[in-house]
């Protein structure tokens, strides 16, 4: 067998994982109209989970962003706690009753937006939040000494 006749394969066009994609699959295009529909104010929404799912990923990035902020200005204790849920709660129902306008009776009332996806923010602020004081407070006494 020759060298040349085990390598050619290797070599070929319909092989190579280089290559680039051209055309985007149908999760990428629904993910960037979702997305898209979530930033534009006033969207239309077909479904009523759709939107719920919008306030869901609003929240998760808020809880990072005010996890990493509180974490870096070493915000401690119950103030961190009662500033994340205000804030977190003061957004959505803006974004809910400002930016979207949706009816929030058709959604269980605007208490049923807020509370949507509270707890699981709540724990990305959380693990944001403590990462992040403790990266940058940590007392010479804790450190150990060599």
């Amino acid at each position: 067998m020759s060298s040349s006749a085990g390598t050619s394969g290797m070599n070929s066009p319909t092989l190579s994982r280089n290559a680039p994609r051209l055309t985007a699959t149908s999760s990428e295009q629904l993910t960037m109209a979702f997305i898209k529909r979530a930033l534009t104010p006033k969207a239309t929404w077909t479904h009523k989970e759709e939107f719920l799912d919008a306030v869901y990923w609003l929240r998760q990035v808020v809880s990072i962003i005010l996890g990493v902020i509180l974490g870096i200005l070493l915000v401690k204790g119950f103030m961190g706690i009662l500033t994340f849920g205000i804030i977190s709660s003061l957004i959505v129902f803006f974004y809910a009753t400002n930016i979207q306008n949706v009816d929030a009776e058709e959604y269980g009332g605007i208490l049923e937006i807020i509370k949507e996806g509270f707890m699981t923010a709540f724990a990305t602020f959380l693990v944001s939040w403590v990462v992040l004081y403790s990266a940058f407070y940590t007392p010479k006494s804790s450190l150990p000494s060599m």
